[in-house]
């Protein structure tokens, strides 16, 4: 606007020329450590089963926090043990299939029609009960899910596909045109590997995770 008042003689020049733009906040780099993530699975028998559920489920199917609260009864197909996120509901506006392990399953069967929080709620309790002088948000889950995942071996096309990130399942002609595999397989086996891992870290710590993960 001001560079067209400038070319149309309004102004003698642009005011703001040269002026620089707010600082670009930094990407949250967090991850729970085993440690962190067994403290905090402790802890959620003392906040609302809602939340506590959610928690769980978001660390075990690695998905964003406001995805989980915003489940419905509809999106789930239990008896194929999938989970369908409308594009509705999606950050990038695209349907999302995420296959469901049996410890997601698990946390699910109590809470079939929705955990019934918002994503603020929980991000309340996060703050107030569960950080315990560690600072973390909902969304750390997510990135701690699938860097878990990444250290134990799920390439990096998987882990796209279950973060339903575009720039990496569908970057360059090759992805985005010729391969339309959306795998569905290895996502599953991804996310079970990972939910059996979670189950050796909330019951007993590093040793019985890397038996886990030696006996895939």
């Amino acid at each position: 606007m001001l560079r067209w008042a400038v070319s149309g003689g309004d102004l003698d020049h642009n005011p703001i020329d040269g002026m620089k733009g707010p600082a670009q906040p930094k990407p949250r780099t967090r991850v729970l450590t085993n440690d962190e993530i067994r403290e905090l699975w402790n802890r959620l028998p003392g906040v609302p089963d809602g939340v506590a559920q959610a928690i769980k489920f978001c660390l075990a199917t690695g998905q964003r926090i406001g995805e989980v609260t915003g489940l419905t009864r509809g999106e789930l197909e239990l008896q194929n043990g999938t989970w369908n996120i409308p594009g509705s509901r999606t950050k990038n506006g695209h349907s999302h299939s995420v296959p469901l392990s049996p410890l997601a399953l698990s946390i699910i069967n109590g809470k079939p029609t929705g955990f019934g929080v918002s994503t603020t709620y929980v991000g309340e309790i996060i703050r107030n009960q569960l950080q315990n002088g560690q600072r973390w948000t909902a969304h750390d889950l997510r990135r701690t899910a699938l860097t878990k995942m990444a250290e134990l071996g799920v390439a990096p096309i998987v882990l796209g596909h279950i973060a339903k990130h575009r720039t990496t399942t569908k970057a360059g002609i090759t992805l985005g045109v010729y391969v339309q595999h959306q795998y569905e397989k290895e996502k599953r086996e991804a996310l079970e590997l990972w939910a059996d891992t979670l189950q050796g870290i909330v019951d007993g710590g590093a040793s019985k995770v890397v038996a886990i993960h030696a006996t895939r």
